[in-house]
């Protein structure tokens, strides 16, 4: 964590670097004096130095502390008092440094800034002369800083009413000409208000004109030029007074001047002269001496007490003045005036908006009362923004704009700031650029701008406006640490934003150049990136990054559990799902219960098939929330794939008859359908799924499929077959396939050329033509039949006549299907067929007529039972009853290896020797396996095989076997070839076994091979 720390400071995330040293010091509260100064000062640089002074404090308290350390901690002890505003005690801190190292331009510059922020703090508090003293210090610690600090010293000094002295710190700071125009505009006036004040009436009017004409509409200096005319009159009257009469006219005695008229005459002379905090002493001396002067003079003394710097205490002598009733409508109206003033200069701003309000609505021509109201409702928002009630702040500054539209680009860029501070930022984005749009402003007004507009485009969450804004910015100055921090949050919040669209590839470039823009955000944002590389489709670039957020010893149960969550997606979606369960479970040890684990290890487990235990967490999901969409659609699939296409359309069955249109409900829909043999529906279900995801590989493959089983279909087979009997059967057949009714009929011809020879029997050529169709009812019924009408060429050398001849048979095999659900199948089926192959049965025109019901049931895709039974008639008057029940169980897929077991048994009615296998009774039981699957690119292999023993009586017992092989290659989509071999073996039957069952004459058993090839053809 110590390394964390430091490497999070190195790069000047000090607020990250201060969390994780307060960490390092809660888990090792030993080592709390080794770490303490590492973490005051990350505390300080992290914006906070007023919660690092007392670090610093305790860390000097210790007697042990070396001189080096010592140093470094007193060090940053000063800079956290001057940074955290605490300048008195800031001072004396670097007081002491500089007087340890006179050479040290730090300390000299860090105990000047201390200075001036003590003399501002005193001048914010009418503490003048405090002011005056440190803004003096100040400059005369750091002589370089006298030209900037020259403005506020001659303000104090004025303020202290010694304008005297002011008058030529005005003057020599208004010598330096690279000043900013706005900046000597304020130093003219204060120059001329000192003149006024220190009664320095001709070059104060002169002043005062020359600022009237650059701001007109500047009330106090409109008055006090007023004042000034009226002391330069004043003076000239005085001089121009005539001497006394001649001696020979005797003056009459003066009348007697009472304390109160001298103070009274000295007040005036005073005011005269611009000495305003000296005449509102010698007024209120007045008052006092004699009380009943108060009316008389109340309005003068009022007036002394607003220009001398005191308006506050002015205002209850205005209102005194203004209550009295003898009062002309003019001096009411005067002195309404000089209250509106004075409210406006004692910062009273709500009070002086309702006076000027009501001075203007008498007269609305008053441009004069329009400015000064102006400037009331810019001293109440700038009051209010102190005060951080921004929204008001706002709105003060929107009426001072509409009270005097002239201002507006004056006052845009404050009003702009307070609506974005009132949590209005998106309303603050038109005002900067306002702002922006006009060129007259000095450039570091403009780069505020800039900045204020760029964190309004931040703060409304315009990212990609605001990285555009941002972006120059910080190019300006790499140093900037708030800019780089406002340009990464920018990018990050661009990331989230469009990770919340789904737009993660985006994500991942916007996250990435946040991190490259400050590396120390790394540990804040990998797992955010990690996430959005795996949802971009980068599953194998997302897994390091989530091991490396695992690898932090730091994590929350919480942060490790949302890694782990993604580690183990990534590893799913990469194909990795066997790595990714186990991943998936850890999650699940410590909340069996977690959602999101439980659907992630059940999709997994879906991937490899073990749609069973796939299942069961997502059975878990729904009975924790039943509406879940994803643990729907995941059981559905499960259930799909496990063979039961109806369960799972009606588990998806809610979510569509609420019209949930989602791609991926959709699809399953699609392949349940086509399972259940409903191809137009899957069609449909197809084409919804692309009408809302265009261009759905799925979608798109199935559709595929659907339309390439409905081309006609060509298929041409040949095969060669050999008894152990000595008959040898040779086969050639085709047919032709067409698909009608969206893929629900299928009809069409097919013809089959059949050759029998060898040994003793007869010889005999099978010409069949017929007709083959399949239609599907529904999803619960489904027929299909298939008709041959067979012309027999055969040579009868086993009949006494030895005749030659031709035979025409019909023969047929139809099969009624009931569905009623993904458990249950029945098959009805009745079908016409030659007793054997063994052509003395053909040549005896021995036929059987077959009834059959055979019953299927598939509790999963994993495990079939099945049980059927036949009852045969042959034409020679025999009959059989035949069946079977098999058990089959699959224990692995893609390749599939089924292991089964199976007995059949059948008994005729009569034993007969017309040419068919016919022993009274058959019993078998067999174990079986089936083993297929994908070979290559290409080629794909189906492997059979039974194995078992056989009763037959008459006859004997015996082992009894088969085995098939079937090899498959695809040339393209629409052409496949494939060849196959079998071989069966039966101890329980001789090759001579055609009813007679002499078992003394041959006991060879029965066995018969054979070998094809099929080319299958899609037009």
């Amino acid at each position: 964590m110590l390394e964390q720390a430091r490497q999070a400071a190195s790069t000047n995330d000090n607020r990250e670097a201060a969390r994780l040293f307060e960490q390092a010091i809660a888990l090792a509260p030993e080592r709390r004096s080794e770490l303490l100064l590492e973490y005051a000062d990350q505390t300080a640089y992290s914006g906070r130095p007023s919660d690092a002074v007392p670090l610093y404090r305790e860390r000097l308290a210790d007697p042990a502390l070396d001189a080096a350390n010592r140093e470094r901690a007193e060090r940053g002890l000063a800079f956290a008092l001057m940074w955290s505003s605490q300048f008195q005690e800031a001072i004396p801190a670097w007081e002491a440094r500089l007087s340890a190292d006179p050479s040290s331009d730090e300390a000299r510059k860090a105990l000047s800034d201390s200075l001036v922020g003590a003399a501002r703090q005193a001048g914010e508090r009418s503490d003048n002369t405090n002011a005056r003293t440190l803004f003096g210090r100040a400059i005369e610690t750091a002589p370089q800083r006298r030209q900037e600090l020259l403005p506020e010293l001659a303000d104090q000094t004025a303020y202290t009413g010694q304008p005297d002295e002011a008058v030529p710190l005005y003057q020599e700071a208004l010598r330096d000409g690279s000043r900013p125009g706005d900046q000597q505009r304020r130093l003219r006036r204060g120059l001329a208000f000192a003149l006024l004040w220190s009664g320095q009436f001709p070059a104060a009017v002169a002043a005062l004109e020359d600022v009237l004409r650059a701001s007109p509409d500047d009330a106090q200096v409109r008055q006090g030029l007023a004042e000034a005319r009226a002391g330069l009159e004043k003076g000239r009257a005085q001089a121009a007074q005539p001497s006394q009469a001649a001696p020979s006219q005797q003056a009459p005695t003066a009348a007697p001047v009472s304390p109160a008229d001298a103070a009274t005459t000295a007040a005036r002379e005073a005011a005269g002269r611009g000495a305003n905090r000296e005449a509102a002493s010698l007024f209120e001396r007045a008052i006092s001496l004699d009380s009943s002067k108060r009316s008389q003079i109340g309005r003068e003394y009022a007036d002394q007490l607003a220009f001398s710097g005191q308006p506050g205490k002015a205002v209850p002598v205005y209102r005194e003045v203004i209550a009295r009733r003898d009062l002309s409508h003019g001096e009411r109206q005067l002195a309404a005036r000089s209250l509106a003033f004075a409210l406006l200069w004692s910062s009273q701003f709500q009070q002086a908006i309702e006076a000027w309000g009501d001075i203007l609505q008498a007269d609305r021509s008053d441009a004069e009362a329009r400015k000064v109201l102006s400037d009331a409702f810019v001293g109440a928002a700038r009051q209010a923004a102190e005060r951080t009630r921004n929204a008001d702040a706002a709105s003060f500054f929107r009426r001072a704009i509409e009270t005097a539209p002239q201002r507006r680009q004056e006052l845009l860029p404050e009003y702009a700031d307070q609506t974005a501070y009132s949590g209005n930022p998106a309303g603050a984005v038109p005002l900067y650029r306002e702002a922006l749009r006009d060129g007259q402003r000095p450039e570091a007004e403009r780069r505020r701008v800039r900045r204020g507009l760029a964190f309004a485009l931040l703060w409304s969450n315009q990212f990609r406006e605001a990285i555009a804004a941002w972006q120059p910015l910080f190019r300006e100055n790499p140093l900037d640490e708030e800019a780089r921090k406002a340009f990464s949050d920018a990018l990050v919040g661009a990331a989230r934003q469009v990770a919340g669209q789904a737009r993660n590839a985006e994500a991942v470039n916007f996250y990435e150049r946040a991190l490259a823009v400050m590396p120390g955000r790394r540990r804040e944002l990998l797992r955010e990136y990690a996430e959005q590389v795996l949802y971009a489709g980068q599953p194998l670039r997302a897994i390091p990054l989530f091991q490396e957020v695992l690898q932090r010893a730091d994590l929350t149960a919480q942060e490790k559990r949302d890694a782990r969550l993604g580690l183990a997606r990534s590893l799913a979606w990469s194909n990795q799902q066997k790595l990714a369960i186990p991943v998936f479970s850890e999650i699940l040890v410590s909340n069996a219960n977690d959602v999101d684990a439980l659907i992630g290890r059940g999709n997994a487990l879906n991937d490899i098939t073990d749609h069973k235990a796939a299942l069961a967490d997502f059975e878990l999901v729904l009975a924790l929330q039943p509406n879940n969409v994803e643990a729907i659609r995941g059981a559905a699939t499960a259930e799909r794939s496990m063979g039961s296409p109806r369960a799972a359309l009606a588990r998806l069955e809610p979510l569509l008859a609420g019209g949930d249109l989602n791609p991926a409900t959709l699809f399953i829909a699609a392949q349940a359908r086509r399972e259940m043999g409903r191809p137009d529906l899957s069609e449909s279900y197809a084409k919804a799924v692309l009408a809302q995801k265009r261009g759905d590989a799925g979608a798109l493959a199935l559709l595929d499929q659907l339309y390439l089983e409905r081309r006609p279909l060509t298929r041409i087979e040949s095969w060669y077959a050999r008894r152990s009997d000595d008959l040898a059967i040779w086969s050639l057949q085709a047919s032709h396939e067409l698909t009608f009714n969206d893929g629900l009929t299928k009809i069409g011809p097919q013809a089959r050329f059949m050759r029998y020879r060898g040994g003793d029997f007869p010889s005999v050529d099978m010409s069949s033509i017929g007709i083959a169709g399949q239609h599907r009812f529904g999803d619960h019924v489904e027929f299909k039949s298939s008709l041959f009408l067979n012309f027999e060429d055969e040579a009868r050398r086993n009949r006494p006549d030895g005749d030659d001849g031709q035979d025409v048979t019909l023969t047929h095999d139809t099969t009624l299907s009931l569905i009623p659900s993904d458990l249950l199948r029945f098959d009805l089926n009745l079908a016409r067929r030659y007793a054997d192959e063994n052509t003395r049965s053909i040549v005896n025109d021995v036929l059987a007529n077959d009834f059959s019901l055979k019953a299927i049931v598939t509790p999963d895709n994993a495990t079939r039972f099945s049980a059927q039974a036949i009852y045969s008639h042959y034409s020679d008057g025999n009959g059989r009853i035949w069946g079977q029940v098999e058990f089959a169980k699959r224990f692995t897929a893609n390749p599939y290896f089924w292991l089964g077991a199976r007995y059949t048994a059948f008994e005729f009615a009569e034993v007969v020797d017309n040419g068919y296998w016919n022993p009274e009774r058959y019993q078998s039981l067999e174990a079986s396996v089936h083993f297929y699957g994908p070979l290559a690119e290409g080629w794909w292999f189906d492997l059979q095989g039974a194995a078992g023993y056989g009763w037959s009586e008459p006859g004997e017992g015996g082992f009894v076997s088969y085995a098939a092989a079937r090899l498959n290659y695809d040339f393209t989509s629409q052409a496949t070839f494939a060849l196959y071999a079998s071989h069966l073996v039966s101890y329980a039957r001789s090759s001579e076994d055609d009813g007679n069952f002499d078992s003394g004459e041959d006991d060879e058993p029965f066995s018969r091979w054979s070998v094809g090839g099929e080319l299958r053809i899609r037009w």
